[in-house]
């Protein structure tokens, strides 16, 4: 963020150029410039007090000190962490007045000396206060999904003549592209997503083309968009050349599916083990979505999913503990096991194909991410996957069951017995786990529905009594037939 900013940035620009005498001076001096992030300068006019102020070199007072530039040093600030705090200034300040640093870059002048740049949130002084302006709104957005794309697209009504000849000029995309290698076509693509997002921001006021931010919404709704558009015909092209990568992992994820694999066989401790219905329905949809923003968040969510799921089980596990005891920690190590585990119930259809699309069809993914966290966590769990063999992993624990039959439940239920006294009051000795806890709920369950069927049972029992003289002889004659009484069905 932090380069763009300062490339674009109007504050910047116009020290370099129209006060460069003084950006001059605080590069072979090594004062601190300080620049506010650009929204913060909308409807400020850049004066010479402006400069003085955002220029600072060290008090000689407190090493953590600095004052401004210009003659008598009328503000001082004190640097503290990530913040700028003003303790002096010409004219009494109400409020304690705090501005939050946004990141630091590091340079070097001339004589190989380093000065630093801070980009900050506002500017130094509550006299500076930066006008409102209409497209606000559209600075806070965020481009998840394709929708999102298209609503800030079309959210500008100079963008729609443009869009509008972008449509004929994919189609003939199209047609180039069908000989092509992938390497050729992700170059065309990205060559024509480069000319119309030159050509939409020179539609925008110059303020505007050079705010980093909003630069970036450009740049993501732009790519999804025209990739949504030549999705069919792209990734069936990646189909084709990782058609045998993904038959390699549907079947091994078949095979694992057809043997029971569950977590605690790949790695993951036997307590985190739990159903994570949720993560699996939300990967299964992958292969139905047309364009990298919805694919990549498809896997955030995913992941998002399986530590939601789990923290839930962990925290409400702990809550019918005492407060002594230690809540379990989920680690790093345990996550990929537990996604491997995803990825083989949800059987996705074209993994490595999805993958590849991810990964170079899209421009604007930062590695520092946590999108780009989910691409990279997906490509090592298939690596993982595709290291393990079904014949030989470890034992599946007792405690871990992934169908219950009868004999489960009866296991199930004198287990959850022993962990209660006969008043109902928990025993603390007994340690219980996140995977204990989904059982005892499964047997409070069972006891529920069964109490239902007993009361129903007992309605019908008294109704029928009621109505003896009526169907005696029905019942009895029913009975003589099945060869049985409906009051014995406890023996079978």
């Amino acid at each position: 963020m932090a380069t763009d900013e300062i490339e674009y940035n109007a504050y910047y620009h116009t020290l370099q150029n129209k006060f460069r005498r003084k950006y001059e001076q605080a590069l072979s001096r090594c004062w601190m410039i300080c620049v506010p992030c650009s929204r913060a300068l909308r409807g400020l006019n850049i004066t010479e007090e402006f400069v003085e102020l955002h220029i600072l070199r060290p008090s000689p007072s407190f090493s953590s000190h600095y004052a401004s530039t210009d003659e008598g040093s009328s503000h001082i600030f004190e640097l503290n962490g990530d913040s700028l705090i003003l303790h002096k200034a010409p004219v009494q300040i109400a409020e304690k007045y705090a501005v939050k640093i946004l990141s630091v870059e590091s340079g070097y002048n001339k004589e190989y000396q380093q000065y630093k740049i801070l980009i900050t949130d506002k500017p130094l002084s509550p006299k500076y206060q930066s006008q409102p302006v209409e497209d606000d709104g559209i600075q806070l957005r965020k481009i998840n999904s394709l929708a999102d794309a298209v609503g800030f697209l079309t959210h500008f009504p100079v963008h729609i003549e443009v869009l509008i000849k972008l449509g004929p000029e994919l189609q003939q995309l199209c047609s180039s592209l069908l000989s092509d290698s992938l390497q050729v076509v992700r170059e065309k693509v990205h060559d024509t997503m480069s000319c119309y997002w030159m050509t939409l921001l020179k539609t925008h006021p110059l303020d505007r083309q050079r705010d980093a931010h909003f630069q970036n919404l450009l740049s993501i709704s732009l790519e999804n968009f025209i990739m949504s558009r030549l999705h069919d015909l792209v990734f069936q092209m990646v189909c084709n050349k990782h058609n045998e990568d993904d038959a390699q992992i549907l079947g091994l994820v078949k095979e694992l599916a057809s043997a029971g694999v569950t977590a605690d066989q790949l790695g993951a401790p036997e307590d985190f083990a739990i159903p994570l219905p949720a993560a699996v329905v939300e990967l299964a949809s992958l292969d139905s979505l047309n364009c990298p923003v919805d694919k990549l968040s498809c896997l955030r969510t995913t992941l998002d999913l399986i530590l939601a799921e789990l923290k839930g089980a962990i925290v409400d596990a702990h809550s019918v503990l005492s407060k002594d005891s230690q809540m379990p920690t989920l680690m790093t190590d345990d996550l990929i096991p537990l996604l491997v585990t995803v990825i083989i119930q949800a059987k996705p259809l074209h993994m490595a194909s999805n993958l590849y699309y991810m990964e170079n069809f899209q421009w604007t993914l930062s590695p520092s991410d946590a999108t780009s966290f989910s691409l990279v966590t997906f490509k090592a769990a298939i690596q993982e996957l595709l290291t393990l063999k079904p014949k030989e992993l470890r034992p599946r624990s007792e405690k871990v069951r992934r169908e219950l039959r009868l004999e489960d439940l009866m296991k199930v239920t004198v287990e959850v017995g022993q962990r209660f006294e006969r008043s109902g009051e928990r025993r603390e000795e007994i340690p219980i786990s996140p995977l204990d806890r989904q059982m005892e709920r499964i047997t409070a369950m069972i006891e529920a529905s069964t109490q239902d069927l007993n009361d129903e049972t007992l309605h019908l029992t008294e109704d029928v009594d009621q109505n003896k003289h009526v169907t005696g002889g029905f019942l009895s004659s029913l009975q003589s037939n099945l060869g049985t009484c409906f009051t014995n069905q406890e023996e079978y």
